[in-house]
C-alpha cells in the first residue's frame, strides 16, 4: 500500500502502458506511479475509522462436519470456511477471501473458484452449516468470520481487531414482532479484543433461525 501525498499530481494510464521513463536521472527520481488501489488506500487512510458492514442470516442447527473441495464446484459467498487441508502448501484460497493459505485459518468466502486446490486437488475447506452467513457490504477492518456456539448463540470473531476502547457496534439489538404475540430478538454484545457475541431469541427463548436478515455495522476508530 502506498499513501499518495496530498500535493502529488496523478496521471491516469491503462495498465498495459509502458511507464518506464526515459529522460534524466533527476526526472526519474522525482516521478512515481500510483495505482487505483493506492488511491483507494489513500482515501480509506484519511477516514477516522475502519468499518465492517454486513447482512447476517442463520438457519439450521449445529453441523460442523462439512467439507468443500475441488469436486464441490464454485465456493459459495458468505460462508465461514476453515482451511482444513493444504498438501505441501500449494493450495491458494487468497482470491476467495482468505488472508493466507495456512491450515486452521478461518475466513468468510467472497465466492468463486480458488486460484489452486493444491497437489492432486487435495485442498479442503471445512464449514459449519449452522454458523451465520454474511453478505458483506464493506470491510476495511480485516479478516472477520462467524462461528456457531450453541442453540441461539454465535460469535463474530477476529484476530485482535476489536480493541474495546476504539470499537463501536452500531446495531446492538434487532427486535421484530410478528402478529400479536410473536417477538423475535437478536442481540449483539461485546466486544472483547477478538469477539462479538450474537444471541437470537423467540419469545425470550434462545433459538436458531434468524427471522429476517440482521444488519450489522462495526466501526474501529484509528
Amino acid at each position: 500500500m502506498a499513501i499518495i501525498p496530498s500535493t502529488a499530481k496523478v496521471l491516469n494510464q491503462y495498465e498495459n502502458v509502458n511507464t518506464t521513463y526515459g529522460g534524466s536521472k533527476a526526472m526519474k527520481a522525482q516521478s512515481k506511479w500510483y495505482t487505483m488501489q493506492d488511491i483507494e488506500d489513500t482515501i480509506n487512510a484519511s477516514k477516522p475509522y475502519k468499518v465492517f458492514t454486513a447482512l447476517l442470516t442463520q438457519s439450521g442447527e449445529d453441523d460442523p462436519n462439512n467439507e468443500w473441495s475441488s469436486g464441490s464446484g464454485a465456493v459459495p459467498v458468505g460462508i465461514t470456511f476453515e482451511i482444513t487441508g493444504n498438501d505441501e502448501g500449494t493450495a491458494d484460497f487468497t482470491n476467495i477471501g482468505s488472508p493466507n493459505n495456512e491450515v486452521g485459518t478461518f475466513f468468510v468466502s467472497t465466492g468463486g473458484n480458488p486460484n489452486n486446490w493444491g497437489v492432486s486437488d487435495n485442498g479442503t475447506l471445512g464449514f459449519n452449516t449452522g454458523a451465520p452467513v454474511a453478505t458483506v457490504l464493506e470491510n476495511t477492518i480485516g479478516n472477520i468470520w462467524f462461528t456457531y456456539i450453541a442453540v441461539g448463540s454465535y460469535q463474530m470473531v477476529s484476530d485482535g481487531l476489536f480493541p474495546s476502547n476504539k470499537t463501536i457496534l452500531m446495531t446492538p439489538t434487532i427486535q421484530e414482532v410478528e402478529g400479536p404475540t410473536d417477538l423475535y430478538n437478536t442481540m449483539i454484545s461485546g466486544p472483547d479484543v477478538n469477539v462479538f457475541y450474537i444471541s437470537n431469541f423467540y419469545n425470550f427463548v434462545k433459538v436458531d433461525n434468524f427471522f429476517n436478515k440482521i444488519p450489522i455495522e462495526i466501526r474501529v476508530y484509528n
